[in-house]
């Protein structure tokens, strides 16, 4: 089975020890990125968080208001030495007005403070009609005391990008919004990722998951799976 909490600690397994922050890239450029965009099941992500603090690895976890914002859980994760973050949907919230999209965003970023959150990451939104990093473009981030945002900040041409959206790697035809100009050799589930990466085909890498999609539980497992594959099947049928 794919898309496991086990299946995870197996692919953490096969990274050295480190700090793999969107933040530590930013500053340092280290050679690996893990990133989670955790939009719901946030129980999952605190295991996720767990089984990399048992690796000696560090990742950036960031939350959706209000889906997945638990002050409990998230200071968890925080204390495990994971980087906290932001993951923003204003401008779709706000229906396109640029404006109140960042009257909101500055009001929902507050609510981080005890984190010193420093990056974000835009949620897709994929049902809405607006793209929520189109923000920056009347706005500037940097202004507001961040350094950086997961896709913006990023030079996709110095690190290759593997996603997990649509409980796929890379199927850019399943996704909306998470989409990069990126050199990436097909990867068909997460065992050939994991040989990839052991066998040093990849030394370079930024990986994005979405705890909500590695389940244990048979139940949570096969639910996702169904709710997924008619989401793909939509996807498909809009991009």
């Amino acid at each position: 089975m794919d898309f496991t909490i086990k299946k995870y600690e197996q692919l953490i397994s096969v990274l050295k020890p480190g700090d793999y922050t969107v933040l530590k890239y930013l500053k340092q450029g280290n050679s690996f990125i893990l990133r989670h965009d955790v939009e719901r099941m946030i129980g999952n992500a605190l295991e996720m968080a767990k089984l990399e603090n048992k690796h000696g690895i560090k990742s950036t976890y960031y939350f959706r208001i209000p889906y997945s914002f638990n002050r409990k859980i998230i200071d968890k994760i925080h204390k495990k030495g994971h980087e906290i973050g932001y993951h923003y949907e204003t401008l779709a919230k706000a229906k396109g007005d640029y404006q109140k999209a960042i009257d909101l965003f500055k009001k929902e970023h507050a609510m981080f403070n005890q984190w010193n959150v420093k990056t974000i990451s835009m949620h897709g939104s994929p049902a809405s009609g607006f793209d929520n990093k189109e923000l920056w473009k009347e706005f500037d981030f940097k202004k507001l005391g961040l350094i950086g945002e997961a896709y913006l900040s990023i030079d996709f041409k110095k690190i290759p990008y593997a996603t997990d959206t649509g409980r796929a790697w890379n199927k850019t035809q399943l996704s909306r919004r998470d989409k990069v100009k990126t050199e990436m050799p097909n990867i068909r589930n997460t065992d050939d990722l994991i040989l990839k990466i052991k066998h040093k085909e990849l030394t370079k890498l930024y990986i994005t998951t979405h705890p909500h999609r590695w389940n244990d539980n048979k139940l949570k497992w096969l639910r996702e799976l169904v709710w997924q594959s008619t989401k793909n099947i939509v996807k498909r049928w809009v991009v």
